[in-house]
């Protein structure tokens, strides 16, 4: 009868491909809701910045706003107001994109 070899252990690099794979399976249940939890607050921030910085949009509220006072939705005082707000609003959003 003969003895089998004995097996040689590959590293845990070789098997895993740099051992990241299982050392993130093993550290799950310590750091994966943290690392959830990240993940999840930094995508809510980019896209809060997106909405922040969408010219589009603010666009789109002025020809809304225009349309609401041409159909006497809101008189000169409100339309002005409201219009200056946006606009003020528009000029930050184009000063913050040139500078970054």
């Amino acid at each position: 009868m003969r003895k089998p070899l004995p097996r040689r252990k590959r590293p845990a690099s070789a098997s895993t491909g740099g051992g990241s794979l299982l050392l993130d399976v093993l550290t799950m249940p310590v750091f994966g809701v943290p690392r959830l939890v990240h993940w999840l607050a930094k995508e809510i921030a980019e896209e809060v910045e997106r909405q922040e910085l969408d010219e589009a949009g603010l666009q789109g509220q002025l020809l809304e706003l225009q349309m609401r006072h041409e159909l006497g939705e809101m008189d000169d005082e409100q339309y002005t107001t409201q219009e200056k707000a946006l606009l003020d609003r528009l000029s930050l959003i184009r000063q913050v994109k040139e500078r970054g």
